[in-house]
């Protein structure tokens, strides 16, 4: 019986060795292979470094993914046709050390100040000047994010299906006029019936511990715009604007008005204008 064991742990043994022997038999060919060599000697023009989260104290601003060539990857889809192809690289997304994920203990004030956007931002309270809105962003063939008061979703979901379906984005504004935890949730439901997408974002003009605390607890972040637009809105706009700034709007009849010129004024200095979700992603 001894015999017998001894004689299966052997065959084991060889099986073991046989794959490990045969893996590295593979891995020099692969080294050894034209397409690979190609593909090392040239995989370093093609990764970009990340770029780590600013932090300033309770301040945050976005960093920026990384990428780098999936080696294996990349080869496996070239050797299909068996040549090199720059084409046909495969990527990763590399996380920077300090990222947003890591941080929704902090104040969101702006998005990263290399890429060309800005986000427009409104707070609605209720409904006066939303069809107005709508009506401007869809003709100027923009999109926005509302960040909405749970009472006003609460008795006008029709009226916010409207934005929804023109592509904007709605986040959590409290309810009746407070973030509050026995309403915080019933908010965030309220949306995601909606828009189908949970809500990642709290509003405040200014620093409030107690939201930043309710809604990082539940891995929402809290934003700070860094231009808020209330009387003279053209003016404020263009005396601030710059990569990665989040406006945020007061709705009165200035705003209506000048709105068209505001839009139009961002776009001829060359931002791009993105949803908040947008500005704010760190991915590459």
């Amino acid at each position: 019986m001894l015999k017998k064991y001894i004689s299966y742990f052997g065959i084991l043994v060889f099986i073991c060795f046989s794959f490990f022997y045969t893996d590295k038999a593979v891995d020099i060919v692969r080294r050894n292979d034209p397409v690979m060599k190609s593909i090392m000697s040239n995989k370093d023009n093609y990764n970009i470094s990340s770029v780590n989260a600013i932090i300033n104290d309770d301040e945050v601003i976005p960093g920026i993914n990384g990428i780098s060539v999936n080696i294996k990857e990349s080869y496996n889809n070239m050797k299909k046709y068996n040549s090199y192809n720059e084409d046909m690289f495969i990527f990763r997304e590399v996380l920077p050390e300090i990222n947003l994920n890591d941080n929704y203990d902090k104040y969101i004030v702006s998005g990263n100040k290399s890429k060309n956007q800005v986000a427009l931002v409104f707070k609605i309270k209720d409904l006066e000047y939303v069809d107005e809105i709508n009506k401007i962003l869809l003709n100027k063939n923009v999109v926005a994010t509302f960040f909405i008061d749970g009472i006003v979703i609460d008795y006008n979901a029709d009226s916010i299906m409207e934005l929804v379906n023109n592509k904007n984005e709605i986040e959590n504004l409290g309810y009746d006029n407070e973030y509050s935890l026995d309403k915080f949730f019933w908010t965030n439901n309220l949306i995601a019936s909606l828009t189908k997408k949970d809500p990642k974002y709290c509003y405040t003009d200014y620093k409030v511990d107690s939201i930043l605390e309710l809604c990082s607890k539940y891995n929402m972040y809290t934003i700070i715009p860094n231009i808020s637009v209330d009387n003279y809105p053209f003016l404020t706009v263009k005396k601030s604007l710059e990569n990665g700034s989040i406006i945020s709007f007061n709705l009165n009849s200035d705003t209506i008005k000048e709105l068209p010129s505001i839009i139009s004024y961002i776009k001829q200095k060359g931002y791009n204008l993105v949803l908040l979700s947008d500005l704010l992603s760190e991915k590459y």
